[in-house]
């Protein structure tokens, strides 16, 4: 039988960090040093190693040369979020001639040891602190001029092998529609195997998506969640194997 996990609503988080009211530091430099990016390469490069072994064994991935329609400029890619520690090393797999960067919450650094090294292996913190936004938008934008891969997981939190997509807010999608960049999906979907109840992990890629330049900014980025959105949700419907169950808690909304 699958394992039953319970929420009360959609947005909750199943998997907690040790600390999840964990704050960046308020002198925390999101443009980073000259030993800060030796640190990084070292430690993205043996991420990078270790997510090509790890994701050749572990992942069957779909469509990827999808990405070729992005060569030669920056572009982001939304996921949905259902590996606690696939989802790190998933994108660098999938994305393999491209520095990945992923947008993270601060909760991370509070986990035992890999916590420390999340920022050194391509996690761009997220502030809370309106003071750190400016800081952090430029590095979003160099990110992308540099021609790197911007992932994000826009329904925030993580839940273990879920195969519906869950809500998440068009605001998510206030870069690409300001870089004028394009977007990628990436949906993870569970399929049955006749000799493990552990699911097959298929990754489905599309795209490119690009912003609509005709519509008004804030309609603009609602059209592009939408397209998204409905890409993810049809990937979804590709799984046929329940290995956790969510089940409401009775009395609560959606």
């Amino acid at each position: 039988m699958a394992k039953v996990l319970t929420y009360r609503r959609l947005t909750d988080d199943v998997v907690a960090a040790p600390n999840q009211n964990s704050a960046i530091p308020a002198n925390y430099r999101w443009q980073p040093t000259r030993g800060f990016r030796l640190k990084a390469d070292l430690v993205y490069g043996g991420s990078w190693l270790f997510a090509q072994g790890y994701c050749r064994i572990k992942l069957h991935v779909r469509n990827r040369q999808v990405f070729r329609q992005a060569a030669g400029r920056g572009y982001f890619v939304y996921g949905n979020h259902t590996q606690p520690f696939g989802d790190v090393f998933t994108p660098m797999r999938v994305n393999q001639s491209r520095r990945v960067f992923t947008l993270a919450s601060a909760a991370n650094l509070s986990v035992p040891v890999l916590g420390r090294l999340v920022p050194y292996g391509g996690g761009v913190l997220v502030p809370r602190r309106l003071h750190q936004l400016r800081d952090f938008n430029a590095e979003i934008r160099q990110l992308i001029q540099a021609k790197h891969v911007v992932m994000i997981y826009p329904e925030a939190h993580v839940w273990p092998y879920y195969t519906g997509i869950r809500p998440f807010e068009a605001g998510a999608f206030h870069y690409p529609v300001e870089l004028d960049a394009p977007v990628f999906v990436t949906t993870m979907t569970y399929q049955k195997r006749h000799w493990r109840r552990k699911p097959r992990r298929i990754l489905y890629v599309d795209g490119p998506f690009w912003p609509d330049c005709e519509l008004p900014i804030k309609l603009r980025q609602e059209a592009l969640a939408g397209q998204v959105k409905k890409t993810m949700v049809a990937r979804a419907s590709l799984s046929n194997a329940e290995y956790i169950r969510y089940q409401q808690k009775e009395g609560t909304c959606p």
